[in-house]
C-alpha cells in the first residue's frame, strides 16, 4: 500500500484521528532511527514526513473522507500529511530552530479541510511534530506540539506584510442567502462597552469618532438588515466604490447624519460602531492590511478579533444585496477559510535547548 499516497486523504471525522496520547505511544519506536540527510532542507523534511507517515498509517490508518473539500487554492498551506492533520519538521543543529509555516497562520480559526458531515479541519487544530535529528544522523527526540502551545510557550508566529483576503465558497454563500443571513453575536468584549437597545446613534457623530459605547450586533441587524436586502449597490462602479457605497447605506440606517464625506478608507470603516463593512461578488473578499486572522490591538476594546465585519452577499449580474453576515472578526475563519494574494510564511522561533531537554522521548505539549 502507498502510504503516502494514503496520508493525503483527510479523515473521515475528526473522532478516527489519533489522540496526542496515541501519537506519542506510536512515535516512539522511531526514536534512534536512523533518517537519510542530503544537507538540502526540503529533501531532509520530506525523508522525514515520508518516515513519519510510513510508520503511523502501517500501525494505524484513520478511515478515509468518502467526501470532502480542501478549501485553500491549489491546496496551499494545507498540511501534506492529511489523515492525521499533522505538519513535520526536523531539527538539526545552532542555538535555536525557526519554525516556518507556509500559508496559514498556524494559531488561527481558517477552515482548511471542509469534511462535508458538518466538521471542518482548521489551522489551528493542525498537530506539529518536530523531530531532532543528532550528528548521527538518529532521531533522537520528537516533540509533538499545538499550535497554541507554540504560541503559549514561545510567543506568537510573525505576520507576514501581504494582503490578505478571505473565501466564501459558493455552496456557504447559498447556504447563508437561504437561512435569512448569518448573525453572531458579540462574545469577548465587556459589558460596559455595549449600548443597551434603545439607545440611538447621536445625529452627530461622525462615523470616523472614536466610540465610548458600540451596539451590540444583534441591535445592528435588527436596525439594518430588513432594510438592505434587496437593495442594489451600483455594479458600474468599481469594488472599493460600492463598498463606500455600501458603507453611506449602512451609516444612515444606523442613524447617522446623511451627509458622511470622510470615507477615507480607515479601519473598521464605522469606527464609531467598530464595523467594518464589506461587498462580496466573488468568491474571494480583500480584508486589506488588518485581518483577524492576525490578531492585533486597534484601540483600549477592540483586536482585530472583536472587530465587528458587515458583509453582503450581493448579486454579481445586478448589485441586489442577498444575504447579510454580521459577526466578529474572529468567528469567520470558523465558517470561511483565510488566505493571501501572494505566498507568505510564518516563523517562530524555538531555543535548541528546549528540543535539548527531550532527548530519548517523544513528547506532546511538555
Amino acid at each position: 500500500m502507498n502510504y503516502i499516497e494514503e496520508g493525503k486523504k483527510p479523515p473521515k471525522c475528526k473522532s478516527v484521528i489519533s489522540t496526542p496520547e496515541e501519537l506519542v505511544e506510536a512515535l516512539r519506536p522511531l526514536i534512534g532511527q536512523t533518517i537519510p540527510m542530503t544537507g538540502k532542507s526540503r529533501t531532509d523534511g520530506s525523508n522525514f514526513r515520508k518516515i513519519v507517515t510510513n510508520h503511523l498509517l502501517s500501525n494505524y490508518m484513520p478511515e478515509a473522507a468518502d467526501e470532502y473539500e480542501i478549501v485553500p487554492p491549489k491546496q496551499k498551506g494545507v498540511p501534506a500529511f492529511l489523515r492525521e492533520y499533522i505538519d513535520t519538521y526536523i531539527v538539526t543543529t545552532g542555538n535555536s530552530y525557526n519554525l516556518q509555516v507556509w500559508n496559514r497562520n498556524p494559531n488561527s480559526a481558517s477552515v482548511q479541510v471542509d469534511l462535508k458531515n458538518g466538521e471542518t479541519l482548521l489551522a489551528s487544530d493542525v498537530r506539529f511534530v518536530l523531530g531532532k535529528i543528532n550528528a548521527d544522523n538518529c532521531i533522537e527526540s520528537i516533540v509533538v506540539m499545538t499550535p497554541d502551545y507554540i504560541e503559549n510557550r514561545f510567543g506568537k508566529f510573525g505576520k507576514p506584510t501581504v494582503k490578505q483576503q478571505l473565501i466564501i465558497s459558493n455552496k456557504k454563500r447559498e447556504y447563508i442567502i437561504r437561512d435569512g443571513g448569518m448573525v453572531i453575536a458579540d462574545s469577548n468584549l465587556p459589558q460596559e462597552i455595549l449600548a443597551s437597545g434603545d439607545e440611538t446613534v447621536n445625529a452627530d457623530v461622525s462615523i470616523k469618532d472614536e466610540p465610548n459605547k458600540v451596539l451590540p450586533i444583534e441591535i445592528i441587524d435588527e436596525r439594518i438588515s430588513d432594510k438592505l436586502i434587496g437593495k442594489k449597490l451600483d455594479i458600474s462602479l468599481s469594488t472599493k466604490q460600492r463598498g463606500q457605497q455600501l458603507e453611506r447605506m449602512v451609516a444612515y440606517q444606523l442613524g447617522y447624519s446623511g451627509k458622511q464625506d470622510s470615507l477615507e478608507g480607515g479601519y473598521p470603516d464605522i469606527r464609531n460602531q467598530m464595523l467594518e463593512v464589506k461587498v462580496q461578488d466573488s468568491p474571494t473578499i480583500d480584508l486589506g492590511k488588518y485581518s483577524p486572522q492576525f490578531e492585533e490591538q486597534i484601540n483600549d476594546n477592540f483586536t482585530t478579533r472583536t472587530i465587528r465585519y458587515l458583509i453582503a452577499l450581493t448579486n454579481a449580474m445586478d448589485g441586489a444585496i442577498d444575504g447579510l453576515i454580521m459577526c466578529p472578526g474572529e468567528e469567520l475563519g470558523k465558517s470561511f477559510t483565510y488566505v493571501a494574494e501572494k505566498s507568505f510564511k510564518c516563523q517562530r522561533s524555538i531555543p535548541m535547548n528546549f528540543f535539548e531537554e527531550f532527548k530519548g522521548q517523544v513528547v506532546f505539549n511538555p
